[in-house]
């Protein structure tokens, strides 16, 4: 006995041109924000600046005989910073994330 899904059916009748993916905004759709900083950029149709930066690092130790041998270091940090003048002053947003093993 042949059961189908009704996720299959709904998939199978959904145009493909649902499933295609927005265009990308063109390279001068970002204009850079020299007040706020290097690296910030306004983001198109608001008074918003943004920075997204980040950095991995990684290394190992390796010596000539199996004791000398450690695994290193890994880690890596994610940061976005978004930056606007409101009314009632300058409005900062700021989020981090760090992680790996030392």
């Amino acid at each position: 006995m042949l059961r189908l899904c009704p996720l299959a059916l709904l998939l199978a009748a959904t145009p493909a041109a649902a499933f295609e993916r927005a265009p990308l905004p063109s390279e001068g759709a970002m204009q850079k924000c020299p007040e706020q900083g290097p690296g910030f950029a306004r983001i198109p149709g608001t008074s918003t600046c943004i920075r997204v930066s980040g950095r991995v690092v990684a290394g190992a130790d390796v010596g000539t005989d199996a004791r000398t041998y450690s695994a290193g270091t890994t880690n890596g940090r994610f940061a976005i910073d978004t930056r606007t003048d409101t009314g009632a002053g300058p409005m900062r947003s700021f989020v981090r994330i760090d992680a790996g093993r030392r």
